[in-house]
Formats: C-alpha cells, sequence, structure tokens
C-alpha cells in the first residue's frame, strides 16, 4: 500500500514571492520530433487500479490509450445554450485494435451511462467535435489513410451517419483533424489537418485547410495551403500543433506553435476566405538552410497552443515551453522544460528567449512549476507527455469579457514511494475590472487527489451562470504508455468537472460582474481550522450560515443578522469536524447558496 503523505503546494502571495527565483527543473529529455499516430495500446495490459478517490467530478467514460494529443488539445466539449452538454475522447479498449471515439451526452440533468462502445466502425484517432445544424453535431476523427466523419441531425441520439475524406492526391492521409462550425444553424465547417508524408515540399507534413458551407455534404475548400504558410516560410508542419478559436460571426481565426514553428495567429474575417497573419513568437529555425544536420539546443513553443478572441477583438494566446535540436539530420522536440506563457495582441511579441524571469517580469508568464517551501517539496521525476511541465492550456472568455485559463502542470511534492511526480489542472483568471490575474489555483489540490494523475483539459468556450465544464483524463498512475513504454498500462478515466468562476476571485473582492447575490468558495479547501469565505450581497440583507454533513445533519448554525450591501467575508472554524466531506449554505434573504467543503 502506498504511505499517503499530506504535501500542498502553498499558493498565496507570499510564497509566490519567495519562489520566483526558485523555478523547479528536471532533467531536460529529447524525444523525436515527429508527432505518434498510430500506437497501439499493449495487448496485455497491466491490472486495472481502483480510483477510490472522493471527487469533485462525474466519471463519463473510460480509455487504455492515455495520449489523447501530441500538443494542442481538440475541441471535445461543447455546452449549449439549454444547458445540455456533449463530450468526445480518444476511447481505448484492452483490445490493442479497438480504438475509437467515446461519446457522452448531458441532458442538462445527468450524463449517460459510461459508454461501451466507440461510435466508428474503423479503428479511429483523435475526435475533435461540434455542433451541426440546428439540433445535431459532428464528430470528425482520424483513420490508417483518411478521415472518418460521424454526424446526426439530433444531438445525443440516434444513428451517427458515417462517410470518409480522403486527402490530396500523393497525400490521402490526412490526419489530427480540428473543426470549428459558425453560421445560423452551424451549417459552415471549418477544418485543420496535416497530411501524414512529405507533401508541397513541406516535411514532415503540410498543414491544410477545409471548408464546407453545407454541414458537410460538399467540401468547396479542399487540400489548401494558406499563404505563408508554404514551403517557402516553414520546413514543414507537425500534428497537433494548432488550435481554433471560437468565431465571431464570419471573424475565424486559429493558432499555431511548435518547436519547429513559429507561433502565430491566422484570421479571418470572411469566414475564411482571405486571411491575416499575427505574429506572437519567432523561431529562427523555422526554415533551416539546405543541408543543415546539426542545431544546438534552442527554446521554443512545445506544441501545445489555445486562442480566444475577447468581446473587445483582443486575442489571447497560451502556449507550453519546449524547444528543440537537430544531431545527424534528425529533429529532436525538448520535453519537460518550464513554463507557460502568455500573449495577448495589445503586446509586443514574446522575446524568444523565453527566460522565465523576463517573461514573469513582462506579464508574459501564465504559469510555471514552483519549488514548494518545504524540504522535499521538489520535483523528483516527471514522465513524458511530448509537452512541457505546464502545458495543454485552455482558454474560455465569458459574456462579461473574464478570461479564464486551465491547464496541467507537474505538482510540487512526491507522494513516496512514487517514482514521479504527479500532475494536476491548475488555473487562472482575468476579470474585466481587474489589472492583474488571480493567483494559480491548484484544482485538484487536497488528500482526495493524492496518488492520481490529471492531464489534457477541454474546457467547453460557453460560459452559462458563471460556471466553467471541463472533461480531463485522470489516472492512478502518472505518465502516458503509449508515449512511453516504460510505463504500466493502466486504465483511465475521463471526467466531467464543474468549477465555479467565483472559484477564481481574488481574497476579499466581490464578484467582478456585481449583478447578482453570489457565494464563494471556501478558502483554503481542503481545510484543517479556520476556513473562509467571500459573500457579495446586491442589497442589504439577513444572512445565515449553515454546516451540515453528508447525511444532511446541520452541525453549526450562524444567524448573522442584517448585512451591509457589498462584499462580506465569513470564517467557519472546522478544526472539531472529523476529516470528510461537508458542505455550508448561505441563505440569503431565505435564498439558498451551497458549496462542498472539504475538511482534512
Amino acid at each position: 500500500m502506498k504511505k499517503i503523505t499530506v504535501l500542498l503546494l502553498a499558493l498565496l502571495c507570499t510564497s509566490m514571492l519567495m519562489a520566483q527565483s526558485k523555478f523547479a527543473r528536471v532533467p531536460i529529455k529529447m524525444v523525436p520530433a515527429n508527432a505518434i499516430k498510430n500506437q497501439l495500446t499493449p495487448s496485455q495490459p497491466g491490472n486495472a487500479t481502483a480510483n477510490t478517490k472522493a471527487t469533485l467530478e462525474d466519471i463519463i467514460g473510460n480509455t487504455w490509450y492515455d495520449m489523447q494529443t501530441n500538443g494542442a488539445i481538440d475541441p471535445r466539449l461543447t455546452v449549449y445554450p439549454n444547458g445540455s452538454m456533449a463530450g468526445v475522447w480518444i476511447r481505448g479498449t484492452t483490445n490493442s485494435n479497438d480504438r475509437g471515439t467515446g461519446y457522452n451526452y448531458f441532458n442538462g440533468t445527468s450524463w449517460a451511462p459510461e459508454p461501451t462502445a466507440r461510435i466508428e466502425n474503423d479503428r479511429t484517432g483523435w475526435p475533435s467535435y461540434a455542433p451541426l445544424g440546428p439540433t445535431g453535431e459532428i464528430v470528425i476523427a482520424h483513420l490508417n489513410d483518411g478521415l472518418k466523419i460521424s454526424s446526426r441531425t439530433i444531438k445525443g441520439q440516434g444513428t451517427w451517419n458515417q462517410s470518409v475524406l480522403m486527402g490530396p492526391a500523393g497525400a490521402t492521409d490526412i490526419s489530427w483533424p480540428r473543426i470549428i462550425t459558425n453560421g445560423t444553424n452551424h451549417n459552415c465547417i471549418h477544418m485543420l489537418a496535416t497530411t501524414y508524408v512529405t507533401y508541397q515540399g513541406l516535411t514532415p507534413y503540410a498543414l491544410l485547410y477545409y471548408r464546407s458551407l453545407d454541414a458537410g455534404q460538399t467540401w468547396d475548400k479542399l487540400h489548401v495551403i494558406l499563404p505563408q504558410l508554404t514551403s517557402t516560410d516553414y520546413d514543414g508542419f507537425n500534428g497537433d500543433e494548432y488550435a481554433w478559436g471560437t468565431p465571431h460571426g464570419d471573424t475565424i481565426y486559429f493558432a499555431v506553435s511548435g518547436p519547429w514553428l513559429d507561433t502565430f495567429i491566422m484570421q479571418s474575417n470572411d469566414n475564411g476566405n482571405t486571411w491575416n497573419k499575427i505574429p506572437v513568437l519567432s523561431n529562427a529555425n523555422k526554415k533551416l538552410p539546405a543541408g543543415t544536420t546539426e542545431v544546438l539546443p534552442f527554446a521554443s513553443s512545445d506544441g501545445a497552443v489555445a486562442v480566444e478572441m475577447d468581446n473587445s477583438g483582443v486575442f489571447h494566446v497560451a502556449f507550453g515551453i519546449g524547444g528543440g535540436s537537430m544531431t545527424g539530420g534528425t529533429k529532436y522536440i525538448t520535453i519537460n522544460a518550464n513554463g507557460l506563457v502568455y500573449w495577448n495582441s495589445t503586446m509586443p511579441m514574446v522575446k524568444d528567449s523565453l527566460d522565465l524571469d523576463t517573461l514573469e517580469a513582462h506579464g508574459q508568464l501564465l504559469g510555471a512549476v514552483y519549488n514548494g517551501p518545504a524540504t522535499g517539496d521538489t520535483i523528483v521525476a516527471a514522465p513524458s507527455y511530448r509537452v512541457g511541465l505546464s502545458s495543454f492550456p485552455q482558454i474560455s472568455v465569458d459574456n462579461y469579457n473574464n478570461l479564464y485559463f486551465l491547464w496541467s502542470a507537474v505538482k510540487p511534492g512526491n507522494p513516496s514511494p512514487d517514482p514521479f511526480n504527479y500532475r494536476h489542472i491548475w488555473g487562472r483568471a482575468k476579470f474585466h475590472n481587474k489589472q492583474d490575474m488571480t493567483e494559480m489555483i491548484d484544482l485538484n489540490g487536497g488528500v482526495m487527489y493524492l496518488f492520481n494523475e490529471f492531464v489534457y483539459p477541454t474546457m467547453a468556450k460557453r460560459i452559462l451562470n458563471d460556471k466553467l465544464e471541463v472533461i480531463y483524463q485522470s489516472a492512478p498512475e502518472p505518465g502516458s504508455n503509449i508515449v512511453d513504454a516504460t510505463i504500466a498500462a493502466h486504465e483511465c478515466k475521463i471526467e466531467h468537472r464543474q468549477i465555479p468562476g467565483s472559484t477564481f476571485w481574488f481574497t476579499g473582492i466581490s464578484n467582478p460582474n456585481e449583478r447578482k447575490n453570489q457565494v464563494g468558495q471556501n478558502y483554503p479547501n481542503p481545510a484543517k481550522g479556520l476556513t473562509s469565505f467571500n459573500v457579495n450581497l446586491t442589497k442589504t440583507s439577513s444572512v445565515i450560515v449553515e454546516v451540515s454533513n453528508l447525511m444532511g445533519q446541520k452541525l453549526m448554525t450562524f444567524d448573522k443578522g442584517i448585512c451591509q450591501s457589498g462584499a462580506q467575508k465569513f470564517t467557519i472554524d472546522a478544526s472539531s469536524f472529523s476529516s470528510g466531506i461537508y458542505f455550508y449554505t448561505v441563505k440569503i434573504d431565505g435564498e439558498s447558496y451551497t458549496h462542498k467543503m472539504i475538511v482534512e
């Protein structure tokens, strides 16, 4: 049995300042640059390990194929205006040839049972999801040759209609698709994919653009290499190094970012007819002189990128730090570098040194792994996901122009006797009326998440009622067997979690949207003794606070009387509670707001 040791990373402002010159590091590794596509799950996988943690999540599916992307994450979770949701992932079973799209649907009340089958009739991978038509949905995934298109007219029900789209002559195997849809009824499909062979002088792969104006019946733009993305500009592109942002009418855009590429945005204001390139980070090694066989290690992106345009037309980009080198004519990429970069289109280009202190000084360090203040609060080792220590970023913007960022990063503190540190999901927010971002928050902090790995977050772009919806992969062991065969095969879970926007409020500051009563999540959480939460009252109101256990039994009641409008802070003394899950309910003029509280 593993010995549980409580190792929490302090993320208060003071400890962040102490750690600024103590960025965590692990030995940098170099791996072949070409993206992974067709690895099989082991024919005799390891034993499934029960995941017994108490969770804030719904388990919506599982997979033995434990690599969801080489870098950037596909659009895989959509929230609809009525509160329903649909999510997809790569689902592999213990049969090494059985890999395809896992799908689940939330009807507004509950998720369907975990799927026991995939939606395609072929072995597929890398599904990308979007709404289609007034009530339908579409999934595009890659085959061993070409792309598999699955669609239906009613989301969450009915038979999938399936077809295959092949690439251009000489490069029919197009892979790693990314899709978005727009238009009045989401009948316009935009897709990016790469060839799986050298094409039009681009090695290893060419990046292609596709468009359908009639819900996929025909494609009026096929196999298009966009201007400034040709072999004159780049040696070539790789799988999973590009990500769409949310369309704004006929304005569509995507970001490209990779170890051997520049980082940039491609924007079209006429629904994909013409394009404009917006530079973010330069890379001197994007186009090498003919005959080059040696390139010294350099810093650049790790290929995991996200982009969103806010309601004011400002672009926001996040990408992990990586790099590359060349030896004997073979390109390599850097893994396990530290740092997650932030840039927006009001800033100058990112400095290509990617020095963490410089990024932090310029407000361009979104996230990083810091050594903790306690002895042993360090990074022992981190298995490869082909990216950095802080990576797989996601960005969403709500109707009030608040920005939310999620990513996966290695957690300092190694729960002995594990040989590796675990990755958690982390987050920050930038509220529309605040100059600075909130502090980083470990969303998997606490005892109940010990000995669990969390990677590949996919955050829905639509935010309803200040609730962020996210799915991610969890596992009882760190690392990916698909990426690194020395990691034992293990079953992974796909989990959904709802994260209140109030999770990211600044301490002592009310909800920045200031439109209704708000009750924030308690902090710290898990709690050992005193724990506090913020309340924002729209008017002078009577307030009562109740604490109850899982059985619904009331343990504490505090009548706060009449409280003035505005920001309020309340504190609960949980020192007399035994470890477990509790609920605190705040009644404001008789209207109840309930949050879960964890006590260690």
